[in-house]
């Protein structure tokens, strides 16, 4: 859940030739900083059952689920942030410095190790409205490696968000037409992406673990209760469970081909808190684990180490977005009671939401009451 505004946030909640293209993206990734990029320590291979509660090997439990970057005058970006050139409409460019002043204001206030990023494969594609995915851009390709770089510098690492499907218009925006059945070479070209795409980052140590899609049991299906297109967004074609969990498995069964020892998994708004017990039968065969979002003013502990038989983590986390969340008295007190009883309750991380300088402010250079308890918490 991200959206350029509360309001919009609101809303959701009521709810990337083989062998050419991958040389030819390797060209531009080199590492920013001269250093060889981290590759990730390996790990076991999905479905062994030493993958229970396993850790994730986080670097910190406490975190920020980032809503940036936006330009540096405040423009919001969503996913565009990593485009190059005129037709970016601010992209790189302008995301750069904002970027650079986050993670410093991150790192240097203590506000956790773990930053939840949206990556939006879409901005990094060459697209055809007929056949989809081409290939990969390589100035794009190359402003990714540079953005991991300044996170590597930083010595935190982050939590990477491949799909999202929010605002339509972004050119990031995941196409959903291709799930609705008559667009059989756009799904195949994507899941054509993904190979590649993990083949190049997979291993990639700055990535502590993948959402292969924000949420999409929401923003694809029907659980988020959004409005179809061409309603306002965020919308939602709707589609079946079928349709939805069958894309999720062939994400993840792509990715883990691709990239065996990365952490995979898909993040859930609305069936992993909200119902009791989870549904987790909507996530058979597509995670390793589970990546939870809650916003609830009067949040309760659930029972998910008996329950989830995964590891799990707080992706998003604060108050109601109508309510709660834009009020610092309540907000802090949420974010505080998931930082308290975290460990008691198995929860490998709790990442606050951002958006709105809810955790800080870059004008002020100040944190908020939110900014502070994470600040403090050990």
């Amino acid at each position: 859940m991200r959206e350029q505004s509360v309001n919009r946030l609101g809303a959701r909640l009521a709810l990337a030739a083989l062998l050419a293209a991958v040389l030819g993206v390797c060209a531009v990734c080199g590492p920013s900083s001269g250093a060889p990029p981290r590759t990730a320590t390996p790990l076991p291979s999905a479905g062994g059952p030493d993958r229970g509660q396993a850790s994730l090997g986080l670097p910190s439990i406490k975190g920020l689920n980032y809503d940036g970057p936006a330009a540096a005058s405040g423009q919001w970006l969503g996913t565009r942030w990593l485009r190059s050139g005129a037709a970016a409409g601010g992209g790189w460019e302008a995301a750069r410095p904002r970027l650079q002043a986050d993670l410093d204001f991150i790192a240097s206030h203590q506000l956790g190790q773990l930053v939840r990023v949206f990556i939006g494969l879409d901005q990094l594609m060459e697209w055809n409205a007929t056949t989809g995915f081409v290939r990969f851009d390589p100035a794009s390709m190359k402003n990714l490696e540079e953005a991991l770089g300044m996170v590597d510098a930083h010595h935190l690492r982050i939590l990477a968000v491949v799909f999202d499907q929010e605002e339509v218009s972004s050119p990031g925006n995941f196409h959903f037409e291709a799930l609705d059945g008559r667009h059989p070479a756009i799904r195949a070209n994507y899941l054509t992406a993904i190979d590649k795409f993990f083949h190049l980052l997979g291993a990639r140590q700055t990535v502590a673990g993948w959402d292969l899609f924000n949420e999409a049991y929401n923003s694809l299906g029907r659980e988020g209760g959004l409005p179809r297109p061409p309603a306002e967004d965020p919308v939602s074609p709707n589609y079946p469970d079928d349709t939805v969990h069958g894309w999720i498995k062939d994400l993840y069964q792509t990715a883990k081909r691709a990239a065996p020892n990365a952490w995979l998994t898909v993040s859930d708004t609305t069936d992993l808190y909200w119902k009791d017990p989870p549904v987790t039968s909507r996530y058979e065969g597509a995670v390793d684990f589970y990546d939870i979002h809650v916003y609830d003013d009067h949040p309760s502990a659930r029972n998910w180490a008996d329950t989830l038989q995964r590891p799990y983590l707080l992706g998003e986390v604060g108050g109601d977005i109508d309510h709660g969340f834009k009020n610092q008295s309540v907000n802090s007190q949420v974010v505080g009671f998931w930082l308290s009883h975290a460990r008691e309750l198995g929860i490998q991380a709790v990442l606050a939401h951002s958006a709105d300088d809810s955790v800080y402010s870059l004008r002020s250079g100040a944190l908020t009451a939110t900014g502070r308890v994470i600040e403090a918490a050990r």
